[in-house]
């Protein structure tokens, strides 16, 4: 069986990150029956950026981790079953077709969240089942070796996110590779796109938790602009490969603060600024109605302003 990943502290897995009970995950509230009936649809994928030209690489990976080994034995077929009983078929079909309509080749990787010292010593590989070979030779593994082959071959370059790593990820294997200098590319956190495929937004999600320096009401791209730079660059050159707008929303854990914060971000992925934000009600991840009432004021108030101008 196979899941979506987690985000958990890298060196105990079973210590998962802060979550607020209240307004859950916010790529629930996008990826939802909410968005869908008003024609929007969010996709979330790991992404590259060949640092020699500062562009885009054509190619996407799809984690999901599996609960045993068995993933290496399977075949095209097989392993496409355990995506759509993971990720819904009509979910899966409907990224595919997004995905193949920008030209950007699918790839899911499969593997284990095994203890680190497993990655390190080759005992471990990733499955890929490559959407654009599908019956065509789509399979191939790769120990952890290999896959940074693969890492550098996209990234051309070598980046450091310091020689600690990363305290938090979605699975062992990129906590590993974290402390290397080609770690497991970074995630498109919510990509909204139309029914013609069109893209209307990338939304980078910020967690503020109690034990935040900054208070939630002063959070902001220039709190974290310059320590974080790399990531909303790419995020920014992923916005221009979609021709699309870029937005980053701070939600709270505290469960004494009932708002979220959403600022457009604009310029080149260079000298990036904020031109807007707004509060909007944090939903109800229970509640219908303000699951509803979040999308709809999403939609009017965030992605229309420029539009009703």
């Amino acid at each position: 069986m196979l899941s979506k990943p987690v985000l958990a502290l890298t060196t105990d897995r079973g210590k998962v990150a802060q979550t607020n009970d209240y307004c859950g995950n916010p790529e629930d509230w996008f990826d939802s029956r909410y968005f869908r009936n008003r024609g929007l649809y969010s996709a979330s994928f790991d992404f590259f950026v060949n640092w020699e030209n500062e562009t885009i690489c054509d190619e996407v990976w799809i984690k999901r981790i599996s609960d045993s080994d068995n993933i290496q034995r399977q075949t095209e077929t097989q392993l496409l079953e355990l995506i759509a009983n993971c990720d819904g078929r009509d979910k899966s079909n409907q990224l595919y077709r997004f995905l193949t309509y920008h030209q950007m080749i699918e790839k899911y990787m499969l593997f284990r969240d095994v203890p680190e010292r497993a990655w390190e010593n080759g005992e471990e590989r990733v499955v890929e089942l490559d959407m654009s070979r599908y019956r065509n030779g789509a399979v191939s593994t790769y120990d952890v070796g290999e896959i940074q082959d693969k890492i550098r071959e996209l990234r051309r370059r070598p980046a450091s996110i310091g020689n600690a790593g990363l305290r938090y990820s979605t699975s062992s294997l990129e906590g590993y590779l974290s402390k290397r200098p080609f770690f497991w590319p970074g995630d498109a956190d919510a990509v909204l796109y139309n029914e013609n495929n069109d893209v209307v937004a990338v939304i980078e999600f910020k967690k503020h938790t109690a034990n935040s320096r900054i208070p939630f009401q002063d959070q902001g791209i220039t709190n974290y602009l310059e320590k974080d730079i790399l990531k909303y660059k790419s995020l920014a050159l992923l916005r221009d490969r979609f021709n699309s707008k870029l937005y980053v929303l701070y939600y709270p854990i505290p469960q004494d603060i009932h708002y979220v914060i959403v600022e457009e971000i604009e310029g080149n992925p260079d000298q990036l600024h904020a031109v807007e934000r707004y509060k909007l009600d944090l939903p109800n991840r229970r509640s219908d109605e303000q699951m509803d009432a979040f999308a709809e004021e999403f939609i009017t108030r965030v992605l229309q302003r420029r539009d009703n101008e």
